[in-house]
């Protein structure tokens, strides 16, 4: 494609996500391509990866502008973060890619005002108040995926992928973990054909390692989605006990089923948690360890997901927070004694995370929270990155998603 042509794709797509601003911002996105397959791979991942750095500076660039329209936004990220000069921009619009611009257009961004990359909503200032923390946010994430230990070894893989001219790395943290320099297309893979690879973040892997799910144990993956971790614990389990994934959605679930299929996990179970309320009522005191990846603002995951930045509200986390209270209380009463409760999120806010867990054993006396450096340094054999009780990832520290683990524990008395 052309430079003026890929900028068109570029204003439709913000366009497209403007509009449909209650939809995911790639769920838009493949919508988008799948109308218009003449557009090959690369210009596809350029043009995706153009759209989402508009996304990132989103705040940014209305702030900047007098007017806002998607023309406007991108003609201004053009000039602010791609340091094109209005004359570029001129030529471009051409009538090959966007229209000409106007006199109005021409006005507006001759008079941008002052402009910050980082910028977030007003209201979140005070709970993100570290500028390094907010920084690291707006950049683009890291590309890892997890090596699934039924099917494959780290090594192996590894080796196999540098021999393929792939620029890769281990993990720091992950055992099973591998890092790519750039981002590349994998689903045409032998190794992802196969089930020997998944996409996750180096941080949601150690949140399932960190679950330390054994065979023969009976495990609940209570707010599974589409099974990512699911597919961690089943791996960690070798395949061999009882591990049931629960979510509201069937669809979640149909796809998590899929993704199980492939990876050769067959010690699964899936259940409605609307549908199957009878059989949840059964399920009291049974299991060795259950999984909440409660959901969350997702603050954590803006590098991937910048639109959830963009639509966040405070009434939002409001109602996160009593969602997240009122999960962890049902999920609670499905842990046996001496079982294991882990309470995850992907957010970097403190009221869904060490809030949560000072609410949790308030009201929960039986439980006590378990250290998470003993639990690192019992798994992974090495010295724990945190030390504190619990573990809350940073992209400007860690490297990862923005991800929060805590893992409680059961007791027959009160704490």
């Amino acid at each position: 494609m052309t430079p003026a042509g890929k900028l068109q794709s570029v204003i439709e797509l913000t366009e497209n996500m403007q509009a449909n601003q209650q939809k995911p911002a790639d769920a838009v996105m493949q919508s988008y391509f799948r109308n218009r397959r003449y557009i090959g791979g690369s210009d596809r991942r350029s043009i995706g990866d153009w759209t989402y750095s508009v996304l990132r500076s989103l705040q940014g660039l209305q702030n900047a502008l007098t007017k806002n329209t998607p023309r406007l936004l991108v003609f201004a990220h053009c000039i602010l973060e791609n340091e094109q000069t209005l004359q570029d921009i001129k030529e471009l619009c051409n009538g090959y890619g966007p229209s000409p611009l106007t006199e109005d257009e021409m006005d507006v961004l001759e008079n941008l005002k002052e402009y910050s990359t980082y910028a977030i909503p007003l209201w979140l200032e005070e709970f993100l108040k570290d500028k390094d923390l907010v920084k690291s946010l707006h950049e683009q994430a890291n590309f890892d995926i997890r090596v699934n230990t039924l099917k494959n070894n780290r090594d192996a893989v590894l080796n196999v992928l540098s021999l393929e001219g792939f620029e890769t790395s281990p993990t720091p943290f992950s055992p099973n973990g591998i890092r790519f320099g750039r981002r590349k297309p994998l689903n045409t893979h032998p190794f992802w054909q196969d089930g020997s690879l998944e996409v996750q973040d180096e941080a949601s892997q150690i949140a399932g390692l960190l679950c330390d799910a054994k065979p023969g144990m009976q495990v609940l993956d209570y707010c599974a989605g589409a099974g990512g971790k699911s597919l961690n614990l089943a791996a960690t389990m070798k395949n061999k006990g009882n591990l049931t994934l629960s979510d509201i959605h069937p669809y979640r679930l149909q796809r998590a089923k899929e993704r199980l299929r492939r990876a050769g996990v067959s010690c699964y179970q899936l259940k409605d948690i609307n549908k199957d309320n009878s059989w949840f009522k059964r399920q009291h005191d049974r299991f060795d360890r259950v999984l909440v990846d409660a959901p969350c603002t997702g603050t954590g995951t803006w590098r991937r997901n910048p639109d959830l930045k963009n639509r966040l509200t405070p009434t939002d986390l409001e109602e996160l927070t009593k969602l997240q209270q009122a999960i962890l209380s049902q999920t609670q009463k499905f842990v046996k004694v001496g079982g294991r409760l882990i309470y995850v999120t992907c957010s970097v806010l403190e009221a869904e995370n060490n809030k949560q867990v000072d609410w949790f054993l308030k009201e929960f006396s039986t439980f006590r929270l378990l250290p998470i450096t003993e639990i690192w340094r019992e798994i992974f054999k090495i010295e724990c990155p945190f030390n504190t009780l619990t573990a809350q990832f940073l992209p400007h520290i860690h490297h990862t998603d923005g991800f929060f683990i805590s893992i409680f524990e059961k007791s027959n008395k009160e704490n």
